[in-house]
């Protein structure tokens, strides 16, 4: 029988928002030769958790849809009816959401958030947020799934992190 990790659930409400910045490519090093990157950059989503991740000693995620599903049903749910929780207005916790797609957890996180415009902002108020960067960062996740709803002030984001029996 294998081994039930603690469940984890993150219950702090709302993470930072907060401006981002990158800084610009490399700078030609001769009159033809651009500098390259000797490994391309992943902007995505799954990419920077991952970096986050990698620079945490933590290893990397996948996108799972089944994750991807639970998390957009609670956006989609937290949007049409005007509220923040981890809990729906059903009753359910993260758990139930993700059994529900047919994800069979051994252990489970959530981080939402309101208001952030793009994936690097809410990224980076979860990574500045000591309970949700403690999600982010857990080595017992292996699979994620991230949903965003809404746009403006009214944007709520969902991320699920999880680990399969």
């Amino acid at each position: 029988m294998k081994n039930i990790l603690s469940t984890v659930i993150v219950l702090s409400l709302a993470a930072c928002g907060g401006t981002s910045s990158t800084s610009g490519g490399g700078t030609p090093t001769g009159p033809t030769t651009p500098t390259v990157p000797s490994t391309p950059v992943d902007n995505s989503f799954r990419g920077m958790l991952n970096n986050v991740r990698a620079a945490n000693g933590a290893g990397p995620v996948a996108y799972d849809a089944r994750l991807g599903a639970a998390a957009q049903g609670h956006a989609d749910d937290m949007l049409a009816n005007d509220y923040f929780s981890h809990t729906g207005l059903n009753g359910s916790s993260p758990g139930d959401r993700i059994r529900a797609q047919g994800y069979v957890w051994r252990t489970y996180g959530e981080n939402i958030a309101k208001g952030q415009q793009t994936e690097e902002q809410v990224l980076e108020g979860w990574t500045n947020s000591p309970g949700h960067h403690a999600n982010n960062i857990n080595p017992a996740f292996e699979d994620f799934g991230l949903a965003k709803a809404g746009s403006g002030g009214n944007t709520y984001w969902v991320l699920v992190l999880a680990t399969e029996q």
